[in-house]
């Protein structure tokens, strides 16, 4: 019941609806969303470490950037991962996935898209084209 108060607030490109327009709320916000989906060190990527698996139970984000220079994209469905996309952006790396209770080392090759599964399995690596 007291949750109800807390809803609202927001417009539908994430900004908070309140007067005066305060930057470091708006950015800050989508921040966290994104520290709810992937946090990340120099060596590690922790996925959907604390998404409200209740009110989000299934959806896509694409393009978050990690501190490790990779990007990812993740869909989840039922409140659980499903898979997972990874860039390396600028080199070829070595990184560690986490997932609830899973932990892999991964080998990503600059250039290339690398899909996972919800089990953190590599499923494909395919080359990007200069359109992506």
């Amino acid at each position: 019941a007291h949750e109800e108060r807390f809803e609202g607030g927001l417009y539908a490109n994430l900004f908070t609806a309140h007067p005066p327009f305060q930057i470091d709320a708006n950015f800050g916000f989508a921040a966290a969303i994104a520290e709810m989906l992937v946090q990340s060190d120099e060596a590690n990527l922790f996925l959907l470490p604390a998404f409200p698996r209740d009110k989000w139970p299934n959806g896509c984000v694409s393009g978050l950037r990690a501190k490790s220079h990779v990007s990812v994209d993740i869909c989840w469905k039922e409140g659980e991962l499903h898979k997972v996309g990874l860039v390396a952006n600028n080199q070829n790396l070595t990184t560690r996935l986490h997932y609830s209770g899973m932990s892999v080392t991964v080998n990503l090759c600059a250039g290339y898209f690398h899909m996972f599964n919800r089990d953190l399995k590599r499923v494909r690596s395919v080359p990007l084209t200069n359109s992506e």
